[in-house]
């Protein structure tokens, strides 16, 4: 018996395709929130100083009667930066645009657009990873000390705080320092119980009424934002890093905003108008303003 199956008909089948494009993953990037931003005026180079006044040692020995103290000396010091250009562009076709089922040029501007923010957020998380304080979760002493049971606890975000404050650090304007954390070590909080009984009690907060994006809750001194957008670090376990920030403690210089960009079809190089481009371009430099005013924290995570 001689069945007409579909590999006897393959010439005449096609593929469906759905009408729905798979949403791409989204990503929280929050970091351009929480540093000072000062724009670079053009004609006025692309390196920007900022100065930093050391500050003056306390007087607490008295005074001779009659006789002046010795002075003392300002001291200052400078923080440079200079700015790099980030930009990526794709090339789409005539016949491209034409022959595909959707619509490709929306896609493409969605697509550049999470690229533009997503870099972005990783060119300043590449800035404050590298600060000088630093917590490790389970009292540990070294990134290669941590072992796989220590994940980040209230015990860390206290010890931040009050090292925060004890540095003269200054909260942001809702009267807190802020926490960033990852999905994976926020769910690891949500094991402590001290986070438990304040999170889990109190209302949380409107989505109107949000501070931040990415805002989680308000917990111990820190308004806890969440970010998918900070890299791990490759050590003896999987390192997960978390930041707790001051206001000033480190800072954005754009040269040149963020902008988008099509060009074509048409022109010189492209007669038969076959091609377009779309594409992004930023010139920007992050640099870290004052290591007393952050602290990374390192932790495992159990997620």
């Amino acid at each position: 018996m001689s069945n007409t199956d579909t590999t006897a008909l393959s010439a005449d089948l096609q593929t469906y395709f759905s009408r729905k494009l798979l949403k791409q993953a989204k990503f929280k990037t929050v970091l351009d929130q929480f540093g000072y931003v000062e724009k670079i005026p053009s004609a006025s180079s692309k390196t920007i100083s900022f100065t930093q006044y050391a500050d003056l040692t306390p007087a607490t020995t008295p005074l001779t009667e009659g006789t002046p103290p010795s002075d003392e000396a300002l001291s200052t010091s400078a923080i440079t930066a200079t700015v790099d250009q980030l930009g990526a562009f794709v090339t789409l076709t005539d016949l491209g645009k034409l022959t595909v089922k959707h619509p490709v040029t929306q896609k493409a501007t969605e697509l550049l657009g999470v690229q533009a923010a997503r870099s972005y957020d990783r060119v300043v998380n590449s800035v404050v990873v590298a600060g000088t304080s630093v917590i490790y979760a389970g009292s540990k002493s070294a990134r290669t000390a941590l072992g796989a049971t220590d994940v980040l606890t209230f015990a860390e975000i206290k010890k931040a705080v009050a090292q925060l404050r004890n540095n003269g650090a200054s909260e942001f304007d809702d009267g807190n320092f802020v926490l960033v954390v990852d999905p994976s070590v926020e769910t690891d909080l949500m094991g402590d119980t001290t986070f438990q009984n304040v999170v889990y009690r109190q209302a949380v907060p409107a989505k109107q009424n949000e501070l931040y994006k990415g805002m989680v809750t308000i917990f111990a001194g820190v308004t806890v934002v969440r970010s998918n957008n900070i890299p791990t670090v490759s050590s003896t376990v999987t390192v997960h890093t978390s930041y707790v920030f001051g206001q000033n403690a480190y800072a954005m210089s754009d040269l040149q905003s963020l902008q988008m960009y099509r060009e074509g079809p048409g022109g010189v190089t492209d007669p038969l108008h076959q091609i377009m481009t779309m594409g992004w371009k930023v010139a920007f430099k992050s640099v870290i303003l004052n290591n007393n005013f952050m602290v990374r924290l390192e932790s495992a995570s159990a997620f």
